[in-house]
């Protein structure tokens, strides 16, 4: 019986999720079983490799599968009792990987322009931002709310209004479900905290020092950073 089908290239993550979860649901997919290779898997569904490694990395946050580096990826024991986390309205939510990509492309330029243009009260701004999350005592509840604050104080030196309401849109699209539950995933990996705290202090140093060059790479270091642990790398 062919259980998977090809998706369309639109929600290409979410179309993947669904059909899994629903094989999962149905018991078509049972704890402990193999899925098929990436390779084979991507070319059922008729989609890059790339994304098939995005829907894994949700499937994975939410707890229906378990990658076993160099044996396989297997539904999860637990699976079915994972399934409440698979909310129907998440199929229809903006790919989380989506928006690391339009980060990329807009946030170094706004922590390059930040260097150039912040003014001393932004820049304190941007510190207690930075302190606020250093200091969460809650383990990462309160991650996605304090690393907003910080890149849109960073956001909000750029001086450039219409790159700023860009920012504020697409953060206040990131507060998804899905994206919650992949970031609290990401930051379950011992270190990762630290690590992300670096980064965030990488960029404000060459803000300070007015450096545009290295502010725009520190920035993009991070976000390159946030994806990786989003994939599970």
């Amino acid at each position: 019986m062919q259980r998977f089908k090809a998706v369309k290239q639109t929600k290409t993550y979410a179309e993947i999720v669904a059909q899994i979860s629903g094989h999962i649901e149905s018991g078509e997919l049972k704890g402990g079983e193999r899925l098929p290779s990436e390779r084979t898997l991507s070319d059922t569904l008729n989609i890059g490799r790339q994304s098939l490694r995005e829907a894994l990395s949700v499937l994975e946050a939410i707890g229906l599968i378990e990658v076993k580096h160099g044996i396989g990826t297997f539904i999860r024991e637990d699976a079915l009792s994972h399934l409440p986390l698979v909310r129907k309205e998440d199929f229809n939510a903006d790919n989380p990987f989506e928006f690391l990509e339009a980060r990329r492309v807009i946030e170094p330029e706004m922590a390059s322009l930040a260097a150039k243009r912040s003014t001393e009260s932004e820049i304190a701004q941007m510190d207690a931002a930075l302190d606020a999350l250093r200091s969460d005592t809650t383990g990462g509840k309160r991650e996605y709310e304090l690393d907003r604050n910080l890149h849109l104080a960073i956001a909000r030196g750029a001086h450039n209004e219409i790159l700023y309401r860009s920012m504020l849109a697409i953060t206040e699209q990131m507060s998804t479900h899905m994206w919650r539950i992949m970031k609290e995933k990401s930051l379950e990996v011992s270190g990762r905290g630290e690590i992300f705290t670096q980064e965030h202090e990488d960029v404000l140093s060459a803000v300070k020092k007015g450096d545009h060059k290295a502010a725009a790479q520190a920035m993009l270091t991070h976000l390159k950073s946030v994806e990786r642990s989003f994939l599970r790398k």
